[in-house]
C-alpha cells in the first residue's frame, strides 16, 4: 500500500484496522502489547544492571515496530501475514534463547518460547506444513534449553531475590499470553460462526432473510412450536409485477437496484419482529406473528400503496407495482399449507390485473 502523506502513522494504522475484520484487529493489539512488554524490558535490564539485554530488547522494540508501521499496511492490502508471523515467531525464539543462556533457566524467559506450540496455529496464511515446522522447531529449542539448564551455568549472575522476580514476572506474563490466545480461539471461532451464519441466511444482494433459513425455521417449528405455541402467524407473499420488463429495460443492474430499493422499503414498514425474506427471484416473503386477516390485509394494502408510489432508481426512477397474496395460519396448520394458501391468492391476483392485495 502506498504511503498516504509520505507517513504511516499510528492514526492511519487504526483507521485502516476499522475497515478489517476480528482478526486482524487482534492481532494489531496483540503485536503493541508485546512491543510494549519489550519496552518495559528495556528499563529492567538496565536497572539490574544487564545493559547487553536491554538493547536486545531495543532490538525487539524495533522488530514490532517494523511489523506494525512496515509490514501492516502491505499484510492488510494482501491478507497475508506470512512475514510477520515468521517475524514474530524468531524474536521470540531469539529472545527466550539468548536470555535463558545469560540468566539461566530460573529467569523463567524460557516460558515464551512455550508459548510458539500455540501460536504457529493463529496465523490465517500458513499451510499445514509450515505450522507444524514451527510447532517441532519450538520444541526442540525447549527441549535443547532444558537440558542446557540442568548442565550449563547462566553467563550472569544475578541475585536469588532478582532472579526469583524475573520468574514469577515471566511465569505471569506467560500465563496471561496463554489466556489471550485462548481467548482469541474463542472469540475468533464465534466470530467466524456467526459470519457464517449470516452468509448461509442472508441473501446477498438484499441482505433479508434467504429461502433457507425461513425454511428450516418452519420445519423445526412444525414439529415443536405448535404444541407449545398456538399463535397464529401470517404469511404475506409479494412479487414484483412485470420484473422482466424492467430488466429487459434497464438491464440487471437495473433490476437489482428494483430489489434493493424494494427490500428497504419492506424493512421500514412491517413490525420490527416480523421476518422478511427474499424468498427467490424478485419475489419476497414476510412472516408476522399474532396477525388477524383484516390486520393482514391492512399490512398488505399499505405496502402496496408504498411501493407503487416508492422511486427505486435515483433521478431517472421508475414505479414499481407488486402483487401480494396472504394466508394466517391456524393451529393444526404446517407451514406448507399455510404458504399453498398464500401462494395461491398470490396466483390468482397476478392472473386478475396484478398490483393487488389477495388474502386467502
Amino acid at each position: 500500500m502506498k504511503r498516504i502523506g509520505g507517513e504511516r502513522t499510528l492514526a492511519e494504522v487504526l483507521r485502516r484496522l476499522k475497515q478489517e475484520n476480528f482478526y486482524w484487529n487482534v492481532g494489531f493489539y496483540a503485536l503493541v502489547l508485546a512491543g510494549s512488554t519489550h519496552f518495559f524490558f528495556i528499563f529492567l535490564f538496565l536497572a539490574l544492571g544487564v545493559p547487553f539485554l536491554a538493547l536486545l530488547n531495543v532490538a525487539s522494540v524495533g522488530i514490532y515496530l517494523y511489523c506494525i508501521f512496515g509490514l501492516g499496511f502491505d499484510a492488510l492490502d494482501e491478507k497475508d501475514d506470512r512475514l510477520i508471523g515468521w517475524l514474530v515467531y524468531f524474536e521470540l525464539l531469539g529472545h527466550g534463547v539468548i536470555a535463558t543462556v545469560f540468566l539461566g533457566l530460573k529467569s523463567g524467559f524460557h516460558y515464551y518460547i512455550y508459548a510458539l506450540v500455540l501460536i504457529p496455529f493463529f496465523v490465517s496464511s500458513y499451510t499445514l506444513k509450515i505450522r507444524i515446522f514451527r510447532l517441532l522447531g519450538a520444541i526442540v529449542v525447549i527441549l535443547f534449553l532444558e537440558i542446557w539448564g540442568v548442565h550449563s551455568v547462566p553467563l550472569i549472575a544475578l541475585k536469588e531475590s532478582h532472579l526469583d522476580f524475573l520468574h514469577y514476572m515471566n511465569l505471569i506474563f506467560f500465563l496471561l499470553i496463554i489466556a489471550f490466545i485462548s481467548y482469541l480461539y474463542t472469540i475468533s471461532s464465534n466470530h467466524y460462526q456467526e459470519m457464517l451464519f449470516e452468509r448461509s441466511n442472508h441473501d446477498h444482494l438484499t441482505n433479508l432473510y434467504n429461502r433457507r433459513y425461513v425454511s428450516e425455521l418452519f420445519c423445526y417449528n412444525d414439529h415443536s412450536r405448535q404444541k407449545k405455541d398456538p399463535m397464529r402467524y401470517a404469511l404475506l407473499l409479494i412479487d414484483v409485477d412485470n420484473f422482466k420488463q424492467i430488466n429487459d429495460r434497464y438491464g440487471h443492474h437495473g433490476g437489482d437496484a428494483v430489489l434493493v430499493r424494494l427490500a428497504e422499503v419492506l424493512r421500514r414498514n412491517v413490525q420490527r419482529s416480523a421476518i422478511v425474506c427474499r424468498w427467490g427471484g424478485e419475489e419476497f416473503l414476510i412472516v408476522m406473528r399474532g396477525t388477524t386477516p383484516d390486520e393482514l390485509t391492512e399490512i398488505a394494502e399499505h405496502l402496496r400503496t408504498v411501493i407503487e408510489t416508492a422511486h427505486t432508481t435515483g433521478e431517472n426512477g421508475f414505479g414499481v407495482t407488486v402483487t401480494l397474496g396472504g394466508a394466517v395460519s391456524s393451529e393444526e396448520d404446517t407451514f406448507d399449507e399455510v404458504f399453498a394458501r398464500a401462494d395461491k391468492a398470490l396466483y390468482f391476483g397476478k392472473q386478475n390485473g396484478k398490483n393487488r392485495v389477495v388474502i386467502s
